[in-house]
């Protein structure tokens, strides 16, 4: 078995991407998506962390996260938001056998400085284009794309055409 190792890193923000099992459609239905929003916001009451981008498709999410807390332990919420989450599933799905959503691990990032916060934000947000869900970054509802545009981050003509540049190189999935 690998020898990971992670670095936590006190108020640190960190890119994060976690894939369901065999990149099953987990994420697909809208109450699914509403009931994985719902366990981040109980597993925030526990583990408190701030969500400053994200996109959620039905195989996989990205995310850049600040976790709230001395030890900036993102496994401890990365665990807890798996295991909820899984445990919520089954209910709301009246499923009484085991079920592994989630693929073991998920790929960690400590973001480093402006330019690579601006690579992963951009990466995030150009996700749902790149798979072909959409053909411009707004039409995804599962993203903080909307958020980061009406706040002028991101301007009008963003992700129209090409690949933004400085995340063609990039693959976390």
């Amino acid at each position: 078995m690998p020898n990971f190792r992670r670095y936590y890193i006190p108020d640190a923000i960190v890119f994060i991407t976690g894939v369901t099992r065999k990149r099953q459609h987990f994420l697909r239905a809208e109450s699914d998506v509403n009931l994985l929003f719902e366990t981040l916001r109980n597993v925030q009451l526990i583990h408190p962390f701030r969500l400053l981008a994200y996109v959620l498709l039905p195989d996989h999410f990205h995310w850049l996260m600040r976790v709230v807390s001395e030890s900036g332990n993102f496994s401890e919420v990365m665990q807890s938001i798996k295991r909820n989450f899984t445990l919520n599933y089954k209910h709301a799905h009246h499923i009484n056998t085991t079920l592994n959503i989630w693929q073991p691990r998920f790929w960690d990032h400590v973001i480093r400085n402006e330019h690579d916060l601006e690579k992963h934000f951009d990466y995030v947000h150009w996700n749902p284009v790149k798979h072909g869900y959409v053909r411009y970054p707004e039409d995804w509802p599962h993203s903080t794309y909307a958020h980061w545009l009406k706040l002028g981050y991101y301007g009008p003509e963003w992700g129209r055409g090409e690949e933004p540049s400085g995340i063609a190189i990039m693959d976390f999935e």
